[in-house]
């Protein structure tokens, strides 16, 4: 993680057009800064990439690939019983974190209270 010298925000990775492809640099949002001085990794152009081979995951559904873990419960909304479930601190530190789930049927999320 690098950070501007300027005003100390975060700096981001940018993609910079060049006459050979395109390269990233990293840039300030805040400033305008670029860190034109730092190193910069030269890209493939585009048609390059479109040809590059491409990974495919056996026993996924193409674009349906999940990572979320999966539990036995009913849909409140369909009566679907598997859903996707995860937790989120969405109050104090000192509150505990709430459980949220997503049917895999009709994809309704809902959450419950630990």
């Amino acid at each position: 993680m690098k950070f501007c010298p300027k005003c100390g925000t975060r700096l981001k990775l940018k993609q910079v057009k060049l006459d050979k492809g395109t390269a990233m640099t990293y840039a300030c949002d805040n400033c305008g800064f670029s860190d034109k001085a730092g190193k910069t990794v030269t890209m493939s152009t585009e048609e390059e990439l479109s040809e590059a081979p491409t990974i495919k995951v056996l026993g996924e559904k193409e674009g349906k690939l999940n990572a979320l873990p999966t539990t036995r419960i009913e849909c409140p909304k369909c009566g679907y019983g598997e859903a996707n479930w995860w937790f989120l601190q969405t109050r104090g530190g000192d509150e505990p974190p709430t459980q949220f789930y997503r049917c895999l049927k009709c994809s309704h999320t809902w959450r419950s209270y630990a």
